[in-house]
């Protein structure tokens, strides 16, 4: 018997070589238990398979929230930008300006998120000690949006975390599997001593791969 490669997607194993062995075993009335056992190995690879793609729904979702924060705090900051120049007369080099966007808004929006969140930390500081109240009143909407970005990419961090452990847990459940499935060869051959050959015939015959390659795991970033 040719074992398949363990680069095999879990669907795969689980849709394609482990439901083959398992139809045959239960057409073998004298292999009721190990058709039983060899179920329950494929049930609990498909649980796992299943926890792995609800984490990875959930953390596009939080990643999508993530991102949808990071846009609203885009526009509450170009938002203020515009109400400074109002301030300003439209002078980008002007004190009250300069004071807030040294570098333009733009360099606050379009920093990578971390760097964004200190900008914007740094802008609120100031604002804290902002004597004109019409510009130190932008700070609310400003704390809101920022708290809002936050809570979300905590979120997406804790989402990003449970699909790296939950994809470690299918990796864990693929061995579980060729263990029982290499198992399972052994027992048919000692069954069919006489006739070795047949227990092949209770597998599909697995292609040879060229290389086998590690699977990929989800990013971290």
């Amino acid at each position: 018997m040719r074992v398949p490669s363990f680069s095999s997607s879990g669907e795969t194993l689980l849709r394609e070589y482990g439901l083959y062995h398992l139809t045959r075993l239960k057409a073998d009335k004298d292999l009721k238990d190990m058709a039983a056992d060899w179920e329950k190995c494929q049930t609990r690879l498909s649980d796992k398979l299943d926890a792995q793609h609800a984490a990875e729904a959930a953390s596009m979702t939080a990643m999508a929230v993530r991102d949808g924060a990071d846009s609203d705090l885009d526009d509450v900051m170009r938002a203020f930008g515009l109400a400074l120049l109002q301030e300003a007369n439209n002078n980008r080099k002007s004190p009250i300006f300069k004071n807030y966007f040294p570098e333009g808004w733009t360099d606050v929006v379009s920093a990578p998120l971390e760097g964004e969140v200190q900008k914007v930390q740094i802008i609120l500081s100031k604002l804290a000690e902002e004597q004109d109240e019409a510009i130190a009143s932008h700070a609310g909407p400003i704390q809101s949006s920022l708290d809002k970005l936050t809570a979300a990419k905590d979120a997406h961090r804790s989402a990003m975390d449970a699909e790296s452990q939950a994809y470690g847990l299918v990796q864990t459940e693929k061995l579980h599997w060729f263990d029982a499935y290499k198992l399972d060869n052994k027992a048919l051959l000692f069954k069919f001593y006489k006739t070795p050959k047949k227990a092949d015939t209770y597998f599909k015959k697995a292609t040879r791969a060229k290389k086998a390659k590690a699977p990929t795991p989800p990013a971290t970033a």
